[in-house]
């Protein structure tokens, strides 16, 4: 997992917003409607525990209708009183692409002001403990679940335990996990048994020297203890990165062949005296299994295991064993290494592992698929499961972190009705329980695994080439005006906001942060229209080519509203790109009518306007569209450019063309930018898909074009 390293640097500095449009009346709060159903939530309590549980009637269907008194919830025997009690249910939301394709145009903008209401899952690929023969397997399955059987509304990450970088942070972009998907492979060791019985043939051939050369030994052991060690704290701190996120049922799903390494000593491996010697951090092992049990316990983690072997008989390893020691020779001197039950042996290894995912999934409230060869009924299983439940909390009575299992229990007074919960949970111990303190609520949300609502926003971020081997990043937000509170100050009204963002490789490491305290200072007479149009904010910063999450998060000081959203963002090398295109801004005529406290000083000023973040429009309105395109300059050639605008049936509504020759592109004095204006007047309301394109002469290089979605109203 890339979880954020904790902030190290912030730079703070203070900016006046010089607003002319309007707000509310001073202290005006405007109501919001009451979700469905509990958004994210982030609990510092220590002691809270939270349990989700799926309640059905006789014919397996969802129950809906219950409240706290119809639950008898008890810790260790004793009754707990409820603070939290509240039923999830989770639309399938499906992909909405446009008529005239079967692909959805990608948003180029992100916002909070809708809450979450859709599922979240972690897809973890455990390249320790696959075998690379059924990497294929693994990604198929993987991809299959997220293609299938992923929502619009819902969000997931991938983790590569052993390739940390190669994963992908939370996002419900399909895209964006596939391609995290399509990067592993497995690389578990070979088994156990195989190892030994390598050995014992070396030792074999040792012994026909006349040597003395001993027991075969797993050669491999200390990498397969790294390995089974690395992938138990992979789920453990994934599962203490969740902790704090409450209201929703958090599924792992674990792509795994399971870990081989007996943690039972008693019961060994291989047959017979000349078997495995006890391993000397099998203690060690064991509490680490049972730390990851009970981080995922404590953050209400069910874990899903999914093995890629299917529905087998245990026999299908031994063929990968290979030469077996030679049998002794009537007056012969060499030593009988030979295992008669091999075969046993490595059936007995295949049924750990197996038992390691099932133990995971039982003690998590999760299921384990395996033994099967049916993986939609196994996915339709963890969607039905994460779509309908309640959540439930309350403070534990032990406030003691012992790391000792507490077991809870979950009945409904209402007869006839089924309840599926977890049994329980590890308490932390001392050292988990002491949590860093964050005084900053923006800090924190820049920390959470996902965005959170309350106060409204918008963002986008666009790509354009900068300095040297850097790319200037121009961020546009815009904060909705219902959810700033203003108070008089003399003649004006005013507030301030704390804005800070951070850039996130896929390592983890912060790449780009900075923070300001956003002034807001409003003249009475704008009052009327500031709760619609609200206040901008537009600002850029460079980074260097890779792949990040971008993350903004904002408090308003007044009414103490915050909220936070990330943006999944792609930096291209447009230094060496050819051709090459940045992304795309867009104003519009309107864009004036709100206030703008900060404007970009670099590529986004060569707009009439600031950059908006809306993409609904009416027809009395112009855009203006802006793209930069880069292309080596020599051999001189020409490029084509276009512009077209397709309506949700695919009728070309609007098109420009213009050719331009390869001077004007050059990638090294920032390119060629191409304004485009784009009158809505005869625009049917309705769904639109703008398309920039730049096709060279030179070679036969594929055009390169960027998409947005938008709609007149």
């Amino acid at each position: 997992m890339m979880m954020m390293r904790a902030l190290s640097l912030t730079v703070t500095f203070v900016g006046v917003l010089a607003l002319t449009p309007v707000a509310p009346q001073a202290g005006q709060t405007p109501a919001r409607p009451a979700p469905q159903q509990p958004g994210l939530t982030f609990r510092a309590t220590a002691n809270f525990v939270e349990v989700d549980a799926i309640v059905t009637d006789a014919n397996g269907v969802p129950v809906a209708d219950l409240s706290a008194s119809d639950f008898e919830v008890s810790e260790d025997g004793r009754p707990q009183t409820l603070t939290v009690c509240s039923f999830v249910h989770i639309p399938i939301v499906r992909p909405d692409p446009p008529l005239f394709r079967n692909r959805i145009v990608e948003p180029d903008v992100v916002t909070n002001e809708k809450a979450f209401d859709g599922r979240v899952f972690m897809i973890v690929l455990d390249g320790h403990h696959v075998s690379t023969l059924r990497s294929a397997a693994v990604r198929s399955q993987a991809e299959t679940f997220v293609d299938r059987y992923m929502g619009e509304n819902d969000i997931a990450t991938v983790v590569q335990i052993g390739n940390p970088s190669a994963g992908q942070e939370f996002t419900s972009n399909r895209r964006l996990l596939k391609a995290a998907i399509s990067r592993f492979t497995g690389t578990a060791l070979r088994s156990i048994t195989a190892t030994l019985n390598a050995d014992a043939v070396r030792r074999n051939d040792e012994a026909a020297a006349n040597l003395d050369p001993g027991p075969p030994r797993d050669t491999d052991a200390p990498v397969r203890e790294f390995m089974a060690r690395e992938s138990l704290d992979s789920l453990r701190r994934l599962s203490e990165y969740m902790v704090a996120l409450g209201g929703r049922r958090k599924a792992l799903l674990f792509f795994s062949e399971g870990i081989g390494v007996d943690l039972m000593p008693q019961i060994q491996l291989v047959s017979g005296d000349q078997g495995l010697p006890p391993q000397p951090n099998i203690a060690e092992l064991r509490n680490v299994q049972r730390a990851m049990v009970s981080a995922a316990t404590r953050a209400n983690v069910s874990i899903y295991t999914i093995d890629p072997r299917g529905l087998t008989s245990g026999m299908e390893s031994t063929t990968l064993i290979g030469m077996t020691p030679a049998q002794p020779q009537a007056g012969g001197g060499l030593r009988d290494y030979s295992n008669p039950a091999i075969a046993v042996d490595a059936q007995n290894e295949e049924r750990r592992m197996k038992e390691s995912l099932r133990e995971y999934a039982e003690q998590t409230g999760g299921l384990a698929m395996v033994d099967k060869n049916d993986m939609d009924a196994a996915f339709q299983r963890i969607v039905e499961d994460n779509s309908s439940y309640y959540v439930l909390g309350y403070q534990s009575p032990d406030p003691r972190h012992d790391g000792h299992f507490h077991r809870v229990s979950v009945r409904v007074k209402r007869p006839g009705l089924q309840v599926r919960t977890r049994t329980g949970y590890y308490a932390p111990t001392g050292a988990a329980a002491r949590t860093e303190k964050t005084p900053d609520p923006v800090v924190r949300m820049l920390q959470a695994p996902a965005a959170i609502g309350g106060l409204g926003m918008r963002a986008t971020a666009s790509v354009v080439k900068g300095l040297l081997l850097k790319n200037a990043v121009v961020v546009t937000i815009e904060f909705n005006g219902k959810d700033l509170a203003l108070k008089p100050e003399g003649q004006l009204l005013t507030n301030t906001i704390a804005v800070e963002y951070v850039a996130i490789d896929m390592k983890g490491t912060i790449q780009a942060n900075a923070r300001e305290d956003a002034q807001i200072r409003l003249e009475p007479k704008y009052h009327a229209t500031f709760p619609q149009q609200g206040v901008r904010y537009v600002h850029e910063f460079e980074l260097a080519p890779g792949r990040y999450q971008l993350r903004i998060a904002a408090q308003e000081s007044l009414g103490g509203r915050r909220g936070s959203v990330f943006f999944d963002l792609d930096v291209p090398n447009l230094a060496g790109a050819s051709p090459g295109m940045s992304d795309v801004l867009i104003t519009s005529s309107h864009a004036h009518l709100t206030a703008t406290g900060k404007s970009s000083p670099g590529f986004g000023s060569l707009l009439p306007t600031p950059p908006v973040t809306s993409r609904t429009f009416t027809p009395a309105e112009t855009l203006t569209v802006l793209a930069a395109f880069y292309d080596k300059v020599e051999p001189r050639h020409s490029v084509d450019l276009r512009a077209t605008v397709s309506s949700d049936t695919g009728v070309q509504v609007f098109r420009r063309d213009e050719t331009r020759p390869s001077t004007d592109l050059d990638s090294a004095k920032g390119g060629y930018r191409w304004p485009v204006t784009l009158p809505l007047a005869s625009f049917s309301p309705g769904r639109y898909v703008l398309t920039i394109e730049a096709r060279s002469w030179l070679g036969d290089a594929p055009a390169v074009k960027k998409e947005v979605e938008f709609r007149v109203r």
